[in-house]
């Protein structure tokens, strides 16, 4: 076979994946560009221009969702350093590290609504939390968790950190596998502490592992929140723990604006490649 019929070949066997891309992830990407300067009910559409745009930077919601983000956001870090500290000490073999590599991942293969709704059953007025707080006799820290919005956004955070940890912590022993021992038996020798062994051994060591772990839930707390937030908060109350993907989803399937909700769409889009893009800058700064 000439070196053209193979060029053939390997194109034609690419096709399928080509044709399956285009139909199920550039066709609904181009349909959602063009909404995005329509009013569009889902069954008709009149082309409108900026105004959906517009709209989007005038009515006041903006600030509040890019909050909701925020504060989500705010906390990648923590999840970060808590899975590599549970890493660390998976990796190091502590007693009962067997039972609790397994206990740390379950969460990670449960939908992000069956855990809220299971967070949200906890946290109720008649909850296992305030019912254990009241046995206690710590009933005077009851709280209705569910209508406040710090407690409503510490749930929502501690409902991500036990569905992330899992995912984390897989991620940093696959790293740890591949530093060598002589490293960790010469700290050992010279007497280094765990803390050292960890900011000057293990981070350093898995970069790339936290590099990956940090961009990946990045663009997770900007695209995937809306299973948390539907069975936990739903939003509310008003839109006070509504973030950008979940609002998406009101304008779509609540008010019925789907241009609305297609320029929503686009603009988080772009906020996430952004967000992407200076990721990428300060890591290829930082090999330099």
């Amino acid at each position: 076979m000439s070196l053209k019929q193979e060029r053939w070949v390997g194109l034609f066997s690419l096709l399928p994946a080509f044709l399956l891309l285009a139909i199920f992830v550039g066709y609904p990407m181009f349909n959602t560009f063009f909404h995005s300067f329509t009013k569009w009910d889902g069954v008709t559409s009149v082309f409108i221009g900026w105004d959906n745009f517009q709209s989007i930077l005038t009515n006041g919601d903006l600030p509040l969702m890019l909050r909701n983000n925020l504060i989500f956001l705010l906390s990648v870090p923590g999840i970060l350093l808590i899975s590599l500290t549970v890493s660390v000490l998976l990796h190091e073999e502590v007693r009962g590290w067997r039972f609790f590599r397994s206990v740390y991942y379950l969460p990670a293969i449960l939908s992000s609504v069956v855990i809220g709704f299971l967070a949200k059953s906890m946290f109720t007025n008649n909850g296992i939390v305030n019912t254990f707080l009241d046995k206690i006799g710590l009933g005077h820290f009851t709280v209705d968790w569910l209508n406040t919005v710090p407690t409503e956004f510490m749930i929502l955070i501690l409902c991500f950190y036990w569905q992330t940890l899992g995912q984390g912590t897989l991620i940093f022993l696959s790293g740890l596998s591949s530093i060598s021992n002589e490293l960790f038996d010469a700290a050992k020798i010279d007497g280094t502490s765990w803390r050292q062994k960890l900011f000057y051994i293990v981070i350093p060591s898995l970069y790339p592992a936290i590099f990956y772990f940090t961009i990946v839930n990045v663009i997770y707390v900007f695209v995937g929140l809306f299973g948390l937030v539907y069975s936990i908060t739903g939003g509310g109350p008003g839109y006070e723990t509504t973030p950008i993907d979940y609002m998406i989803y009101i304008q779509a399937f609540r008010s019925g604006n789907m241009g609305y909700a297609s320029a929503l769409s686009v603009f988080l889009f772009f906020i996430v490649m952004f967000i992407t893009w200076i990721q990428l800058k300060i890591s290829n700064r930082l090999e330099q």
